[in-house]
């Protein structure tokens, strides 16, 4: 935490001297701190200390460029997770921020409006871990703001956020396809019929869901077949000889 503590002030630091948004941070991208939007306009730092207890604290900060100030701005986010009630339909900001690592991000743009969903991990505690999909936008005076009533979940309810919640120690992929314009992800089940609602018992059951963007919300799809981008060659694969 003290380490933690230290790297924080100073990236700040360097984050403030940083008005013209010209450091590169070639080494938080290589250890994945960084992730930013392609114009490098907004960039997401964000990274975690584990406790013995197995929960997480998380840290980070929002740079970005106000058109307004005609420079960069620095917001360093504050996890107030604990106090955030009702997490999938609370919109918060950077002082009191649902704490998570993000992992990528997605610039939308409808009707004039600009915003960026975030694909994030929360480690949670020994019993369970968290994906989610969040949203982050600027306010008119420039400030961050998290969750958007824009995600219709599962049963077709209007979410702010969306939150899976899992069995610790099994993955869950939770990922953008440029190429479908969708977030493909793992459907999560009960290892038994009779713990639904036991989250710390779901698992991927080797079906897929998405979210697709249509007029303006992202919606939920059930079902749905995974396919390679063909533009991407797989490591894995050897041609055969």
């Amino acid at each position: 935490m003290q380490s933690s503590i230290r790297f924080s002030d100073g990236l700040k630091t360097a984050l403030q001297l940083d008005a013209k948004g010209a450091f590169a941070f070639d080494s938080l991208k290589k250890y994945k701190v960084l992730i930013q939007t392609p114009d490098k306009d907004v960039k997401v730092f964000t990274w975690d200390v584990e406790a013995e207890d197995g929960t997480h604290t998380f840290f980070g900060f929002v740079h970005a460029y106000i058109k307004k100030l005609k420079k960069f701005e620095t917001y360093q986010l504050t996890d107030k997770s604990d106090g955030v009630r009702d997490p999938e339909n609370a919109i918060v900001d950077n002082t009191n921020w649902f704490g998570a690592y993000y992992y990528q991000i997605i610039p939308v743009k409808y009707k004039k409006k600009k915003y960026f969903v975030l694909l994030g991990w929360d480690g949670n505690n020994r019993i369970s871990n968290k994906r989610l999909i969040d949203v982050l936008y600027l306010s008119d005076k420039g400030f961050p703001k998290f969750g958007a009533p824009i995600f219709y979940n599962e049963q077709m309810k209007l979410k702010k956020r969306i939150i899976f919640e899992f069995q610790a120690g099994l993955f869950m992929s939770l990922k953008y396809e440029e190429s479908n314009d969708a977030i493909l992800f793992d459907h999560l089940s009960p290892s038994n019929p009779n713990l639904i609602g036991e989250y710390s018992f779901y698992g991927p059951d080797f079906s897929y869901d998405m979210m697709k963007f249509k007029d303006g919300k992202w919606v939920y799809i059930k079902d749905v077949l995974p396919r390679n981008d063909k533009g991407k060659p797989d490591k894995y694969f050897n041609t055969p000889k």
